[in-house]
């Protein structure tokens, strides 16, 4: 018996005491038969909107237009939706929705096996379409014939190989075939919805396994033309251990190319701060430094996550080296930061020099303290800005 959280249970009792059918459905139910904890919870019921507004104290109509209301109960966010099927899809992603008070026809329409089961607390498991036995057998299927079930969404293509990665799970031979055959139906999805997909498959535990999946059904090079060149290069290091938040970044960055990274991730829509990082990654990557020049200079130019940026270089560079130096050189204290240099613009101000000709010098100057650490003291420097304004040489 699965042991709900009073919160769903409330809904579903409530709306039972008014007359209406009420069923745990989806990824939560999905979770609880996989003993995990669910972050959402979804209950599928034949009760229409104003209903369900009309009987909960605290509500966002989340999406009317497809039957879809929050309820918040203890600060606990419960997607309530009536049962409906879907009728025509417009570009291959938006449905015509219909509501309807059959439990069968609502779970029909759903995606795969896995995530089309209803589960009440006194009716127990609903399950028409064999989720259970896929479940147990670790297996990804859609719901009746796979080419409608693409056809109709595309997006379910990427969902697929996202479950299937994020639950090491295996994509039934029918189900994958249609995906691969279907797979140009892609191009008709926002790059927003891909980005997302895309996302979550590459920050899975299991990422590999996604990449593997994206790379033999073809599916990988209709969202980014460059994915074989991705593949390849990752297949050969450890992209599993990447930190989850570099994940992404690490991805785009093996293509060693800064401007062709930036264009990519722009075109799926990805926010500043991932690609920033890519971009850094990629430079990082392009340098052909041992592993205690990398360290020192990604130590010295980095203010934040600089543990994670050197750990990921050393999975993605395939060099143990990078990490057991990063641990040697932080015990004999042989690193430095930018900001911890002891001379900045102003003390080059002070000195004369003006505008271009200060950036130059600090660019002088910190490439001086990188690799003589043990000189960063004012007098030192201001004698090697000394002897370089003079003309001398260190």
């Amino acid at each position: 018996m699965i042991q709900l959280k009073d919160e769903p249970i409330k809904v579903i009792r409530t709306l039972n005491q008014h007359g209406f059918k009420a069923y745990l459905v989806g990824g939560c139910l999905r979770d609880y038969l996989l003993s995990k904890e669910p972050q959402d919870f979804d209950i599928a019921t034949d009760a229409r909107p104003e209903d369900v507004i009309h009987l909960f104290e605290k509500t966002i109509p989340t999406g009317i237009k497809h039957g879809t209301v929050t309820v918040i109960i203890n600060g606990v966010k419960i997607e309530v939706t009536t049962f409906r099927v879907e009728k025509e899809y417009e570009n291959h992603r938006w449905p015509k929705v219909e509501f309807t008070n059959s439990l069968f026809e609502d779970l029909r329409r759903r995606d795969f096996t896995i995530n089309a089961m209803a589960y009440h607390p006194d009716e127990g498991l609903i399950d028409y379409f064999g989720g259970i036995e896929d479940l147990k057998s670790k297996i990804v299927r859609c719901v009746g014939n796979p080419n409608e079930r693409f056809f109709e969404d595309a997006l379910r293509i990427l969902r697929c190989i996202r479950f299937a990665t994020q639950l090491s799970f295996v994509i039934e031979n029918e189900t994958f075939e249609a995906l691969k055959s279907l797979k140009d139906l892609l191009k008709k999805i926002s790059k927003e919805r891909i980005n997302i997909e895309l996302s979550k498959t590459l920050e899975s535990k299991n990422s590999s396994y996604g990449l593997e999946l994206l790379y033999e059904s073809g599916v990988g090079s209709i969202i980014i033309p460059e994915f074989s060149q991705i593949y390849l290069y990752l297949s050969q290091v450890g992209f599993d251990f990447i930190p989850t938040k570099f994940k992404v970044p690490a991805f785009f960055a093996c293509l060693k190319d800064g401007l062709l990274v930036e264009k990519l991730m722009r075109d799926l829509k990805f926010d500043r701060r991932n690609i920033s990082l890519a971009i850094k990654l990629c430079n990082y990557l392009k340098m052909h430094y041992n592993a205690e020049e990398l360290i020192k200079r990604i130590f010295f130019e980095e203010e934040e996550n600089v543990e994670d940026i050197i750990f990921t270089m050393s999975i993605l560079k395939n060099d143990t080296k990078i990490t057991e130096t990063f641990d040697i050189l932080k015990k004999q204290n042989r690193l430095i930061r930018k900001k911890d240099v002891k001379i900045n613009g102003k003390d080059l101000l002070k000195m004369g020099l003006k505008g271009e000709e200060i950036g130059k010098t600090l660019n002088l100057i910190y490439e001086y303290i990188l690799k003589n650490p043990e000189k960063n003291n004012k007098d030192e420097i201001l004698n090697y800005v000394n002897l370089y304004l003079q003309g001398g040489k260190n």
